[in-house]
């Protein structure tokens, strides 16, 4: 059985890009594994050859390919055999669309709506011919997050939302699609319950209903290819939805624990020290008084490259 590793970014509050670019993304790429990450990851290949793996399917891609790999998609990069010993380029951004989409539609909720459910569903990968607008776009945000001049954060947001909405627009046929593989589905299924769902007293009967699975499958699967159980995937979430409201600074511990899904406070301090190094005040105050670098005290388990 193939397994799916997930890879955590951290991706600050007022930022909704990570910009991944310079040496370190410029090197000998080996054969990657099969994973998937919690925000949409955009990839540019300034060099290099190979394949992109979609559980049953692979696209090909040269210099000069965009790739656009929504968040719990398990994919992975695997260079061309023959080019195997030679250095590759690429730069990445990992999109938090749904805070970008928030923010640019706050009065039109309908349409936050149709466009986070169709960005979820689209992978893209495409060659120059097709993709000269979206890499203007990512080097534009890429300039700005490097350079930070004046407002360059509304910026990256206005960038941001021109760039999804590109890959919105784009015929998804042209990805030549094929559904994932079964056990694939049941993943992401269970991926997006969480996210939908952390509020709740999410039970394992209810995750293997989500996905039609029996408790004792449902587990083994998902340990299986994410080396995580689904209760330590829970808590990351609920862990991360905490942050968000500990930064607004007007919510008691206890409150922020029964907003997040947990029904015992000592459960909610001992899960937020053990994913954060922190406990939730300490975490608060640091990440209120530095804000800038509010990635240094966000979750940390799972971690991407």
């Amino acid at each position: 059985m193939q397994k799916a590793e997930y890879r955590y970014y951290e991706i600050s509050q007022d930022m909704p890009v990570l910009v991944l670019t310079g040496e370190k993304w410029e090197t000998v790429y080996g054969m990657d594994n099969m994973h998937f990450h919690n925000y949409l990851e955009i990839g540019y290949c300034h060099y290099g050859k190979g394949t992109v793996q979609l559980a049953e399917r692979e696209l090909t891609y040269d210099a000069g390919t965009i790739t656009f790999i929504s968040r719990n998609i398990p994919h992975r990069t695997c260079p061309d055999p023959e080019k195997a010993d030679e250095k590759q380029k690429w730069e990445y951004l990992f999109v938090d669309f749904d805070t970008i989409l928030k923010k640019c539609f706050a009065d039109a909720p309908e349409k936050y709506t149709k466009l986070k459910k169709d960005l979820e569903q689209k992978v893209f990968v495409l060659d120059q011919k097709s993709n000269k607008r979206a890499v203007e776009l990512m080097q534009m945000i890429i300039e700005e997050e490097q350079c930070k001049r004046s407002n360059y954060k509304y910026a990256i947001l206005t960038f941001g939302l021109n760039l999804l909405l590109f890959f919105d627009r784009l015929d998804q046929k042209e990805t030549e699609e094929k559904p994932l593989s079964d056990t694939m589905d049941y993943i992401r299924k269970l991926i997006n319950y969480m996210e939908l769902h952390y509020m709740e007293n999410i039970m394992a009967k209810d995750l293997a209903k989500s996905c039609e699975l029996s408790e004792t499958h449902m587990r083994r699967i998902f340990l299986e290819y994410t080396n995580a159980t689904p209760l330590e995937y829970l808590n990351l979430v609920r862990i991360n939805k905490a942050c968000e409201l500990l930064m607004k600074g007007n919510c008691s511990v206890e409150s922020v624990s029964e907003q997040v899904g947990y029904t015992v406070l000592s459960t909610f301090m001992r899960n937020f020290k053990k994913i954060t190094g922190l406990s939730p005040n300490s975490w608060r105050k640091k990440a209120l008084e530095d804000p800038e670098n509010i990635g240094a005290y966000q979750v940390s388990v799972f971690k991407g490259w």
